[in-house]
């Protein structure tokens, strides 16, 4: 089976993120950021690529797998990463 992927979203200007499983962010709730959800980039939902981001990955991974949404902070700037 492929891996899902995880797509990875910033609320503008803060360092609050979401990851989700839709690409085009659709479930990511408007009022959980004053402003806007910036796309960031693609992984996929696997301990290898989750680990390159500074999060719990297996809490990730249940959370994405229950509800198709996980938000973290992250308090050092993150790569941008390719569209």
């Amino acid at each position: 089976m492929a891996d899902l992927s995880v797509f990875v979203f910033q609320c503008e200007d803060t360092d609050l993120h979401a990851l989700t499983l839709y690409r085009s962010g659709e479930n990511l709730p408007a009022h959980t950021c004053n402003g806007s959800w910036r796309y960031r980039g693609r992984l996929l939902m696997t301990q290898q690529s989750l680990a390159t981001l500074p999060l719990d990955v297996g809490a990730a991974i249940a959370q994405l797998r229950a509800d198709g949404l996980f938000f973290a902070r992250f308090s050092s700037p993150i790569i941008l990463l390719p569209r």
